[in-house]
């Protein structure tokens, strides 16, 4: 055996000692490399985290603005003014509601409580009663008016309604103030013949009535 203080114990207590440091630099520097690697995966999970939060938030917030908009475009779609015609007269809104026997001062009313029945649309030979006339009206109908003595409006009128898919109503009537009178809810205007114009009142007030209810052709 070798004596303590001897060259070789020396020696190999020597390279003993750069073994264990060997060692424990190495366990050393694995131990920070797997540090280092855990940090860098919980650096990257936590980025990845805030990139989907992001993600998440700005789809959110495009899904929000989608849906405000829609919303508003609905909103805008219900309540903007639509197109007027020169001269059209706007009587006051009578209300509406539903009562038997209804009376109109005006004999071509554009509002008011009315016939709980609804007419049906088309060219109507005789006097359309003015309570199922404002029903019309209130469904978004447009009702022709013409001079019952005049029956050649009648059939200038029909080829107007005939233009329609729905949603017109020609009528017979005494009394009125010009020989056609074009009415719409709370929307008015006499004419003196079937001139361009009544085909254009029509396309501007037809389906604007505070209701939208289809309507059937006699």
């Amino acid at each position: 055996m070798s004596h303590p203080q001897s060259r070789k114990a020396k020696e190999a207590k020597r390279r003993r000692a750069e073994e264990r440091r060997r060692r424990s630099a190495e366990e050393t520097r694995q131990r920070a490399e797997r540090q280092h690697a855990t940090q860098n995966r919980r650096s990257s999970v936590r980025n990845l985290r805030r990139r989907r939060r992001r993600l998440v938030s700005g789809l959110s917030w495009a899904a929000v603005v989608a849906v405000v908009a829609g919303i508003g475009w609905a909103v805008w779609i219900e309540v903007r003014p639509g197109p007027e015609l020169a001269g059209v007269e706007r009587p006051r809104d009578a209300g509406s509601g539903h009562v038997d026997n209804a009376t109109y001062a005006s004999p071509t009313p554009t509002s008011g409580a009315h016939d709980t029945r609804a007419p049906a649309c088309g060219v109507y030979p005789t006097a359309l009663d003015r309570g199922l006339a404002v029903h019309a009206l209130e469904h978004g109908t447009v009702v022709l008016w013409y001079d019952a003595s005049r029956p050649e409006l009648g059939g200038a009128l029909a080829a107007v309604a005939r233009g329609q898919d729905s949603h017109v109503i020609v009528s017979p009537s005494l009394g009125l103030d010009h020989p056609v009178v074009a009415t719409a809810w709370n929307r008015r205007k006499g004419y003196d013949d079937v001139v361009p114009e009544v085909e254009e009142f029509v396309n501007t007030y037809r389906r604007r009535g505070p209701e939208s209810v289809p309507c059937d052709l006699i």
